[in-house]
């Protein structure tokens, strides 16, 4: 498989995972959506993630009990869900590196994506 098929691929995770297009207004010049979400990723990621997946018991979201400091003491499905989305957002932004040969090849994406 092409390394610019699997850069797409890792955009379109993103795109779905977020939300939004990388032709998105708020996205221009150099500031992609890549770099919208590698930006956030290690500090705010569930500001980047599509909130309609971060909702738990149809009111709280998963960044709303991050803020309360529970996120990580707990292990419920809101904690599992978002560790989930983390790796899919994670191997998103692996398969769109800059460079060719830093993607990851589509059976490791595969593989990555059966553990998930």
């Amino acid at each position: 498989v092409d390394k610019a098929d699997v850069y797409s691929y890792g955009i379109l995770l993103l795109e779905v995972f977020t939300r939004r297009k990388p032709t998105d207004e708020s996205f221009n010049g150099d500031f992609t959506l890549r770099q919208w979400v590698a930006e956030a990723f290690l500090l705010a990621i569930s500001d980047v993630i599509d909130g309609h997946l971060l909702k738990q018991n149809n009111s709280e979201t998963v960044s709303d009990h991050a803020a309360k400091g529970h996120l990580l003491k707990q292990t419920n499905s809101g904690t599992v869900l978002y560790e989930l989305l983390v790796m899919i957002m994670e191997t998103g932004l692996s398969c769109s590196r800059k460079a060719p040969t830093e993607r990851m090849g589509m059976k490791e994406v595969v593989a990555r994506l059966k553990t998930i």
